[in-house]
């Protein structure tokens, strides 16, 4: 874009465009912001600024404002330009510049030069191969706003005013390698080369022979970790639906839980997936707390697309069902980074939990949840034998420094798409009930013995069952309702000779039968 064209965009939002219509939006900030604009000044590439036929050299401590469209480098000032007059009549042009650049002038200027489009109302970053979906958290970390609530709909106002051409055309449902494509939204793999002009989704730099290969590899390394051919399915279609639910082809409806020992294979696979998708490590306990701390972990979720959350609590508990439900179904939620006010961040990232402790999780999950069991390694088996072992997958998904190889990493993308279409094109999530490797106290052990014989065990005016509870756990309601949740257990009311009382029952058969001799 030449300083020219810039110019004409920038006095067809000041002395044009409608900023009362309902396209810039409802806040009363629209007025102020478009006087920022008219103090925009263009700086050329050999650095001077032109006002009618006059130009002056800028000094380079007076440029406020660089930026790149991803092809050439532009440069502003903002401030003021007045063309003055000497004693001898001579005209010459002069500039003053005000102290701060203001981010909504940045950001127009940034739109203006290409950088950003808009699809579906969300704004894009296209300058590069790969795009990058900016939210009103994004903004005001990338620009410095203070309040970021307003200004998406005012810029939404400004590329309805404009409309103008992205440096690069945006492609969101397709990931393009180097000689191919994975069309997320068809599902299927096109052998043609990435178009140059478009910004994709994705751009991995692996050819197909190489991603095929990986392929091989990631199905072999699957099943040899996996403990069963549920678990087998869940893992396998997983990569798939993070990458549908990232790019926005479907909705994020579950969440996924890998449960093993220590040393199984959980962490290396999501290594893996993290070099397909951007992964940001998530709190689930601070997610579940109040005040800022919660909100500036909520802010984490900016921009991921992969929340893995690791050495995680006991997975358990109305609190964590709470934050598990928010995670897996919403689309956006409030969050504060230090520093900034309040601001809505996208939930994009679709959770995966890696653990070893507990997961009692109650029936109302079912729809949400998706388990995946690994295979705990031998008993006997030595720190050696078992690096040996799992060598050559390290070296296949992984760099020496243990980072993430992508012509290794896209062979579970590959196999994942390739098993979605074998299956119809659905996902059918298996269930598991993952084994939670517990030592039963005695109030377990009772409950578990008296609910074989009989489908309710009442509480009330039960002597019994209550003196041991207390003795269990005393007064602690928590610890009491951990305990029955870990064996498949809820409390419940019911009517038993016309009169309610409180009792137990089996909540998940499946996790109950567990601990059955």
């Amino acid at each position: 874009m030449t300083n020219n064209e810039f110019i004409e965009a920038i006095s067809k939002l000041t002395t044009e465009a409608d900023w009362g219509s309902p396209a810039f939006g409802e806040s009363v900030m629209k007025a102020e912001l478009r006087k920022q604009l008219f103090k925009i000044v263009p700086i050329d590439h050999n650095g001077y600024i032109q006002k009618l036929y006059f130009s002056t050299l800028v000094k380079d401590e007076d440029i406020m404002y660089i930026t790149s469209n991803g092809r050439q480098t532009f440069r502003y000032l903002f401030g003021t330009t007045e063309v003055k007059q000497t004693k001898e009549n001579s005209e010459y042009l002069i500039y003053e510049v005000e102290n701060n650049f203001p981010p909504f002038a940045k950001l127009v200027i940034d739109y203006i030069l290409g950088i950003y489009t808009f699809n579906g109302n969300k704004l894009y970053d296209v300058r590069n191969k790969q795009f990058k979906l900016i939210d009103e958290f994004t903004l005001q970390s990338r620009y410095g706003f203070k309040d970021s609530g307003h200004v998406l709909e005012i810029l939404n106002g400004v590329h309805k005013t404009l409309n103008i051409r992205p440096i690069n055309y945006l492609e969101p449902y397709q990931i393009a390698g180097r000689d191919f494509i994975i069309d997320l939204e068809k599902s299927e793999i096109i052998n043609e080369q990435p178009m140059q002009n478009v910004s994709y989704f994705k751009y991995y730099d692996v050819d197909y022979k190489t991603a095929m290969d990986g392929r091989k590899i990631a199905k072999e390394y699957l099943e040899y970790v996996i403990a069963d051919d549920n678990s087998l399915n869940n893992a396998i279609l997983q990569s798939y639906f993070i990458a549908q639910v990232a790019c926005g082809v479907r909705p994020k409806t579950n969440f996924f839980i890998s449960k093993s020992g220590v040393r199984t294979g959980k962490g290396l696979r999501h290594i893996a997936l993290s070099g397909l998708f951007n992964k940001i490590d998530v709190e689930l306990d601070t997610l579940k707390s109040n005040g800022f701390e919660a909100l500036q972990a909520w802010s984490m979720f900016s921009g991921g697309e992969m929340a893995l959350a690791t050495e995680q609590g006991d997975i358990q508990g109305n609190a964590m069902e709470r934050v598990l439900k928010i995670i897996a179904t919403e689309k956006s939620h409030v969050a504060r980074a230090i520093g900034q006010n309040q601001s809505m961040v996208n939930l994009t990232s679709v959770l995966c939990v890696d653990t070893n402790r507990t997961v009692a999780l109650s029936d109302e999950m079912d729809g949400r949840k998706v388990l995946i069991q690994f295979k705990d390694r031998p008993k006997k088996e030595t720190d050696i034998e078992r690096e040996q072992i799992f060598r050559k997958y390290w070296n296949a998904f992984t760099d020496r420094d243990k980072n993430p190889k992508i012509s290794g990493c896209i062979g579970f993308l590959i196999n994942s798409l390739e098993y979605f279409n074998e299956i119809g094109g659905q996902y059918h999530w298996k269930n598991v009930e993952v084994f939670n490797d517990i030592d039963l106290d005695e109030f377990q052990v009772a409950l578990i013995n008296a609910l074989q014989e009989v489908e309710f065990v009442q509480r009330t005016d039960n002597k019994e069952v209550i003196d041991l509870s207390l003795q269990v756990y005393g007064k602690n309601g928590n610890a009491l309702s951990k305990a029955v949740s870990e064996i498949g257990v809820k409390s419940k009311s019911k009517k038993v000779n016309g009169k309610t009382v409180r009792g137990y029952i089996i909540e998940n058969k499946n996790r109950f039968d567990k601990y059955i001799q």
